[in-house]
């Protein structure tokens, strides 16, 4: 209820603010896990991802953005949970594992920090992948978030995880996919 209401309020105001294109979006799916793969370019990345998503999405977020006591339960209040860089953080693991598992969207910046481009993005989004079964939406932001600029927007076909069953998550399998995850990714922000 909360998650709605916010969305709503937040894409009357960026509205005012920016001027969007938008395509792609019947390819995330309403129903299901799905993990929603973006570049990262600017802090507002994941409300614009959100306030064009049908279904709400549970972003993962570097856990300083959690420090705050007001920033932090309004994060977690939205569906976002944090994740340690600095180590392997098997509790963020464990639970992005549950909600796939759960059938829930996942929105996760696979590069790790904001930059311009997707070369150095990191592996975890490949193995969430592998592990559940879930297919990725990859998208494109494009844009630069200055008050009444055109921001674009585009969601690309799924990337099926289908050829993959059965295959052990070896590192070879997660590169595999990871490669295709750039490549799609790359396509749709440039």
């Amino acid at each position: 209820m909360f998650y709605r209401f916010a969305r709503r309020l937040v894409k009357v105001i960026a509205s005012i603010l920016y001027r969007f294109e938008v395509s792609g979006v019947e390819h995330i799916p309403l129903r299901g896990a799905v993990i929603i793969c973006s570049n990262h370019i600017h802090a507002l990345d994941c409300l614009l991802l959100a306030i064009f998503c049908r279904r709400q999405i549970f972003f993962i977020g570097k856990k300083e953005l959690f420090k705050g006591r007001f920033t932090g339960a309004l994060l977690r209040k939205l569906g976002a949970y944090p994740v340690d860089r600095s180590a392997t953080d098997m509790k963020a693991y464990r639970y992005t594992i549950e909600l796939l598992k759960e059938d829930k969207a996942l929105g996760i910046f696979s590069q790790g920090t904001r930059m311009q481009d997707f070369e150095n993005a990191k592996n975890g989004v490949s193995v969430f992948a592998l592990k559940t079964g879930a297919p990725i939406v990859p998208a494109g932001i494009k844009g630069t978030y200055r008050p009444f600029s055109k921001m674009h927007l585009q969601f690309g076909s799924p990337i099926s995880m289908e050829p993959y069953q059965g295959r052990k998550v070896k590192s070879d399998v997660v590169e595999e996919v990871m490669t295709l995850i750039v490549e799609k990714v790359s396509e749709l922000y440039k």
